[in-house]
């Protein structure tokens, strides 16, 4: 069966940011947004930190090393902006650990004496926020093999420059590890989150999917019901409880209709249709005699116009049935962009609540099929006062 009154569409699903980097797996949206969110972090973090500890280089330079430190300050400013071009590159953090690991050797000339063994070493800032940020943009067995790099060429800078003290930054020196290790931690945290997150994103679309699926399925399954009912459901019974001859010159052509009308697949029309078209062959195909009251025109969005005309076949095949007349008015009128069309008779009318459940042509012929396309329908009837059926619909 085709889906009949609802549309299931799939929303796309973005590929997290630079997912195809290499650095990290790739994961879900949110996964992906964070990460990159995280990453641009680091990346801010390491330039601010870079930023300071190189002004606090120049500052504390000794008068004979102060040409020295601006040169090599000046070099990792220009590198630190290649850093924030290509951060994102699968390359960069060996590239960057190399040249961490120049900076760390010359210790010897850039950092004043007093500085080498303590948490004052401005190398030794570069190198904690380096290895740091560095946990964002590699696998954890990258990023302890990228810090364990850095750190031994600080030790190696360290005893370049003061061969019988180093072993004195040693204790500072492997605190690099523990804040590497925190940064791991929190990138490990947010990402675990951020699946978690895109599961129950994933597994609420699937739920939503599920029952706009079931939801068109439903109605796919009440419009082929609706069709069956008004089409050869209705003839059979006309001709079973003889409400016509079986020899009506007109009922092997309604017969044909029926037959064209179930093997047909039951979709809407797309574009627009004329509603007034639609209506005046319903009203010559009626089995009961139809004045038709309408404009000349009235061109309409197709999916409505075919759902009012087969709601108005079903109320005049009512009239045959039920209201004891062979007449009755079919109306049509806009206005605004509101379309109201009335069948009436003058017939038996009947007591709405005493329907049985199990005569569904009203509800399901008639107000279900207006309610799927936005409409509505009102039947208005009581006993010996004849019935009026409104059915109305916006076309916006």
């Amino acid at each position: 069966m085709t889906e009949v009154g609802s549309e299931v569409a799939e929303r796309p699903v973005r590929s997290s940011p630079r997912a195809g980097d290499g650095l990290v797996p790739p994961g879900g949206v949110i996964e992906g947004e964070l990460h990159g969110l995280g990453r641009r972090f680091a990346v801010f973090m390491r330039t601010a930190v870079l930023v300071c500890a190189s002004g606090a280089a120049v500052v504390r330079a000794s008068p004979d090393q102060r040409p020295l430190v601006v040169g090599v300050v000046a070099g990792l400013g220009a590198w630190s902006v290649l850093y924030t071009r290509f951060a994102f590159r699968r390359w960069m953090p060996v590239a960057d650990t190399l040249v961490i690991t120049l900076l760390c050797l010359t210790q010897r000339w850039t950092v004043p004496p007093d500085s080498l063994g303590d948490s004052t070493n401005w190398v030794l800032a570069v190198v904690s926020i380096t290895a740091v940020a560095h946990q964002w943009f590699t696998t954890t067995t990258g990023g302890v093999l990228l810090a364990t790099a850095v750190v031994v060429a600080h030790f190696a800078g360290n005893a370049l420059a003061a061969p019988e003290t180093w072993a004195v930054s040693v204790p500072v020196g492997l605190w690099t590890f523990g804040e590497a290790g925190l940064s791991r931690v929190l990138f490990l945290f947010v990402r675990a989150g951020a699946r978690r997150a895109d599961q129950a994103v994933a597994a609420s679309e699937q739920t939503r999917l599920d029952a706009a699926v079931a939801a068109a399925r439903r109605a796919d399954e009440r419009e082929h019901l609706a069709v069956l009912h008004d089409t050869a459901a209705a003839t059979l019974l006309a001709v079973g409880s003889r409400m016509v001859d079986a020899t009506e010159p007109w009922l092997a052509e309604q017969a044909a209709r029926d037959l064209a009308a179930l093997a047909a697949r039951p979709e809407f029309p797309d574009g627009e249709a004329d509603l007034v078209r639609l209506l005046d062959q319903v009203a010559r195909h009626a089995p009961v005699a139809v004045r038709l009251r309408s404009p000349r025109t009235m061109p309409m969005r197709a999916t409505r116009a075919a759902a009012i005309s087969a709601a108005a076949r079903e109320a005049l095949t009512n009239v045959a049935r039920h209201a004891g007349v062979d007449t009755a008015e079919l109306s049509v009128e806009r206005a605004g962009d509101l379309v109201t069309v009335e069948v009436a008779d003058q017939g038996r009318g009947f007591a709405p609540e005493r329907v049985p459940p199990h005569r569904r042509g009203v509800s399901q012929s008639i107000e279900q099929r207006m309610a799927r396309v936005g409409g509505r329908a009102v039947v208005t009837t009581r006993p010996g006062a004849g019935t009026r059926v409104r059915l109305e619909s916006p076309d916006d």
